[in-house]
């Protein structure tokens, strides 16, 4: 035993007390560590419970990424929920001044369905490693790291609250609060309620509890994500469905790019004799080098093509796979009728 270590010992011997012996051995010149390790050794000798390390940098690493995995599929799985019900109202409550959307609306649910469908799992794995965490070691239920994830979640609910109260009043003062709005203000709100009786109740001391609130709003999540899947899949259907849709799709492209051609063919003509092609195949194919696709993409078909007899009008057809979301197209044989000599946007004329 060094010299510092025996008169510690001496000292405690005669009943001095730690803050007295820190300060007299620092003004005689050593360094506080220095004292109190020695502390800690005599410590850890009278009572034979070596002193506790804290945990290592690796450690504490580990337990912020869980939280953070945690609460970052968290935010991506209750918002895909909301935007899924938000394009689910706007189908089920139709507004006269939308815009057709139903292609971009049925590709975002698509991705809003396999966010839930990867985030909700990784959530759960998350959030029951850092349970068990917290069940081997119960001083981990005040960590900096998750009291600190959890004001944020907090916060942010919180924002959202505030944000969507202010956007119903503002909305009603201009006298535009239609029933869509007032159902997604209700989702929003919902789900940001849920998301802050996850957070508070979750962060309870008590280990056993915050573990029961914790299934019990897994549970709770599990039932409105299968809802919401219902809703989502009856909207977008099977991804077989969604093949011949974006299959559609194509179709429909192709058909405005060789209307683009025709146009672009028929204004190169001398003004008072131009005429329509009399086939596609007297096109160029590689025009303004930009490549026009002549055929389906499934069945390698030429795609229809009825010229007026005078005229700029003529029909682009094509075989679709099936009805259009909005109603508009049928399946199968559909032609549309363009102008040649109209270019508001090469868009059909019915």
């Amino acid at each position: 035993m060094d010299e510092l270590g025996r008169f510690l010992r001496a000292a405690k011997e005669a009943g001095a007390g730690d803050g007295f012996l820190v300060e007299l051995l620092k003004q005689q010149g050593w360094p506080a560590r220095t004292v109190y390790a020695a502390l800690g050794a005599w410590y850890a000798e009278a009572t034979g419970v070596a002193v506790p390390t804290p945990r290592s940098t690796l450690e504490a690493a580990r337990e912020a990424f869980y939280h953070l995995v945690a609460f970052g599929t968290l935010g991506v799985w209750v918002c895909a929920i909301g935007s899924i019900w938000f394009t689910m109202i706007d189908f089920w409550t139709p507004d006269v001044l939308d815009v057709a959307r139903a292609p971009w609306a049925m590709r975002q649910v698509s991705w809003q369905i396999a966010g839930i469908l990867v985030a909700f799992p990784v959530f759960v794995l998350a959030t029951r490693s850092i349970l068990a965490d917290v069940a081997a070691n119960p001083d981990k239920t005040a960590s900096p790291v998750g009291r600190w994830l959890t004001n944020l979640a907090l916060l942010l609910t919180a924002s959202v609250f505030i944000g969507d109260l202010v956007a119903v009043v503002a909305v009603f003062l201009e006298g535009e609060l239609t029933r869509r709005f007032f159902l997604k203000a209700l989702v929003v709100l919902g789900l940001a309620g849920a998301v802050f009786s996850y957070y508070t109740q979750g962060a309870s001391k008590d280990g056993g509890k915050a573990r029961a609130w914790h299934s019990r709003f897994a549970l709770l999540a599990g039932g409105l994500i299968a809802a919401t899947l219902v809703a989502g899949f009856s909207y977008t259907g099977t991804p077989e469905r969604q093949r011949i849709l974006a299959q559609d799709r194509r179709r429909g492209e192709d058909l405005l790019a060789i209307a683009r051609r025709i146009h672009e063919d028929w204004q190169a003509g001398p003004v008072g004799s131009r005429r329509l092609p009399g086939a596609l195949s007297a096109l160029d194919e590689n025009a303004a080098g930009r490549t026009v696709r002549w055929k389906d993409p499934v069945t390698g078909a030429p795609y229809g093509y009825q010229p007026a007899a005078e005229g700029s009008v003529y029909q682009l057809c094509a075989i679709y796979g099936t009805a259009s979301p909005d109603g508009r197209r049928p399946a199968g044989w559909h032609c549309l009728s363009f102008d040649a000599a109209k270019a508001t946007g090469y868009a059909p004329l019915d």
